[in-house]
């Protein structure tokens, strides 16, 4: 993982709505947390789609609408803020 891309991305979202926080396991989705939000996965050998290339910076982002502190506005400006904190990363 990149996690400095990954922080970028999880500050710029985090301003607009809720990050998931780990279980008591440390866990999200039964998945081990490496940085706050951030669970890896071999993206590859389960056809996600952040496996389809060998891009450096890849990442799948979930906003999850059925949360209580979430709007279906909000999920829409975390996934520009994901998308404008990852092009503002490379630049």
């Amino acid at each position: 993982p990149q996690l400095d891309f990954q922080k970028a991305v999880i500050d710029a979202v985090k301003v607009v709505t809720h990050i998931a926080p780990a279980d008591s396991d440390g866990k999200i989705i039964g998945a081990q947390v490496v940085s706050e939000g951030v669970i890896c996965y071999d993206k590859k050998s389960l056809y996600l789609c952040g496996g389809m290339t060998d891009a450096m910076y890849v990442t799948t982002t979930e906003v999850y609408p059925d949360s209580k502190q979430a709007t279906p506005e909000n999920c829409n400006d975390a996934q520009v803020a994901a998308v404008c904190a990852s092009l503002n990363f490379i630049k």
